[in-house]
């Protein structure tokens, strides 16, 4: 027991500063963004049957509800589930603290990941407290949900072996991250991914790939008949790219007014608009390599990869949270996880190439598309959990 006092002190601290700080900002946790969109396409969902994504500026007629694939039903599914319990203002609040519990959660397997490789409760110790992890408890955003599921499925992944339901459960796992927001499949794709490395160098594993495929499969299948009948075409994640393809075609987001330039095309639909912004930014692209190629080739490395880890998250937030404090506890974070993925990669540790694939798969993705701090959040997490590899402890894994 005297073991376990540690960790289950931390929990009890990310529990309650979770809890006082939403019951004390409440209703203001919100950022008039992607989260109203979120709530309004759980209601219509829930009042009328129609799955769509509401937001005004998306579409010519916002009067008209639509049947739409442009999200992904995961976090709708979430909202939905407590709008249908209870009045809206009670069923948000509910909803956030469900968040709280997701969040405590995850530091928990932040607290798995790091005893791997070291002391997990410092690694527990630094998800607890980073300020924007408590704030997004509050914020009706996909990342509390879709950061628990990204650690639960790390965590499988570093312990499956060769038993066939786990890597079946890994693939449900993915599939269920895919849900809640389209980048999830980059899970699958790497667990996929070394399965097939390992068929192809030693024969095995063959039935592991198939089950793990099938688990991802039997999660996305009912989205994939939902969308064929409803638009008699094949949709694999979702038509919402378009928009984040656009925002990353901005050099240090020049034009871009809370995510939003007043001068991009806008369809009838959602759908319709993101195959415009698709379009749209695409001649973009063409046009800034071909006239701009210096300044293109930054954009799309160094600085993408600049705005995606070293700015720190405090929408919604900037009143709330302490900025300067929050600046220098970011940079902590980076260095104690950068420096610690390092070691882990040096001593060859379990688990470290497949760490160091995941940030870096995930880091591609958003130079491509859209590179913002937030969506480097639910990777944070992970890079707490390699600072443990600072702090060796008898508990951590063996190196390989």
């Amino acid at each position: 027991m005297r073991g376990k006092a540690g960790i289950l002190l931390i929990l009890f601290l990310a529990l309650v500063v979770r809890l006082v700080f939403v019951h004390h900002w409440g209703s203001t946790l919100t950022l008039n963004s992607d989260d109203v969109g979120y709530i309004n396409s759980a209601k219509v969902w829930l009042e009328k049957g129609i799955f769509t994504y509401v937001r005004p500026a998306l579409t010519l007629s916002p009067e008209e509800i639509q049947p739409s694939a442009y999200i992904t039903p995961g976090y709708p599914l979430f909202l939905a589930f407590f709008l249908k319990l209870a009045p809206e203002s009670r069923a948000l609040a509910l909803a956030r603290y469900a968040q709280v519990f997701l969040s405590v959660a995850s530091v928990f397997l932040v607290y798995r990941l790091g005893s791997r490789w070291g002391k997990g409760e410092l690694a527990a110790a630094l998800a607890a407290l980073y300020p924007p992890f408590i704030l997004l408890s509050g914020l009706l955003l996909t990342e509390t949900l879709f950061t628990f599921l990204l650690l639960l499925f790390l965590d499988r992944w570093l312990e499956v072996r060769e038993n066939l339901f786990q890597w079946f459960s890994l693939g449900l796992i993915g599939g269920l991250a895919t849900l809640v927001r389209p980048t999830g499949v980059v899970l699958v794709g790497l667990a996929l991914g070394g399965l097939a490395w390992e068929i192809w160098r030693r024969k095995r594993l063959f039935k592991a790939f198939l089950l793990c495929l099938l688990g991802f499969c039997l999660v996305l299948s009912p989205w994939w008949v939902r969308n064929y009948l409803t638009f008699h075409r094949f949709i694999f994640l979702s038509t919402g790219g378009g928009n984040p393809l656009l925002l990353g075609t901005y050099v240090e987001l020049e034009g871009i007014e809370r995510g939003w330039n007043p001068y991009w095309p806008v369809g009838r639909t959602p759908d319709e608009t993101s195959a415009l912004q698709q379009a749209y930014a695409l001649k973009r692209l063409k046009e800034g390599f071909s006239r701009q190629p210096k300044r293109y080739l930054y954009w799309y490395t160094w600085g993408k990869f600049k705005l995606l880890w070293g700015k720190v998250f405090l929408w919604g937030g900037e009143d709330k949270l302490p900025q300067t404090f929050t600046l220098w506890f970011h940079y902590a974070l980076l260095l104690l996880g950068g420096t610690g993925l390092l070691l882990l990669l040096f001593r060859k540790a379990e688990g470290g190439g497949k760490v160091l694939a995941l940030l870096a798969a995930f880091t591609l993705v958003h130079l491509i598309t859209c590179a913002y701090c937030r969506y480097a959040l639910p990777l944070l997490p992970v890079l707490a959990a390699c600072a443990a590899a600072w702090w060796p402890s008898p508990r951590a894994s063996p190196t390989r």
